[in-house]
Order: structure tokens, then C-alpha cells, then sequence
């Protein structure tokens, strides 16, 4: 049941950054730096999420 809960949490916030990211690659003069930074937290979070392969 915890580890349920975990996964969604983290699952939520990767929607989170994932969405983010996708704003920040529209806007009209895009931050790189940013973008660099929002994709490594986005794989950051999938590595964590393939922790859970029984959920």
C-alpha cells in the first residue's frame, strides 16, 4: 500500500516535469539551460519509477 502510494506520487510529479518541460520547449525563446535541466529530472524520475515493476 505504501509502496503504491510512492509510486503515484513520483509518477505525479514526472507528469509535473514532463509537462513543464513541454511549456518550456513552446515558449518563443526557450531556456536551454532549463530544458537540459527539466529532461534530466524527467529521466531521473522514469529510473525511479522502474524501481516499482511489481506495482
Amino acid at each position: 500500500m505504501l509502496t503504491k502510494a510512492l509510486f503515484n506520487i513520483i509518477r505525479q510529479e514526472q507528469r509535473e516535469v514532463e509537462t513543464e518541460l513541454e511549456r518550456e520547449e513552446r515558449r518563443p525563446a526557450p531556456d536551454t539551460r532549463r530544458i537540459g535541466a527539466l529532461r534530466q529530472q524527467a529521466t531521473s524520475l522514469r529510473r525511479e519509477l522502474e524501481h516499482f515493476s511489481n506495482v
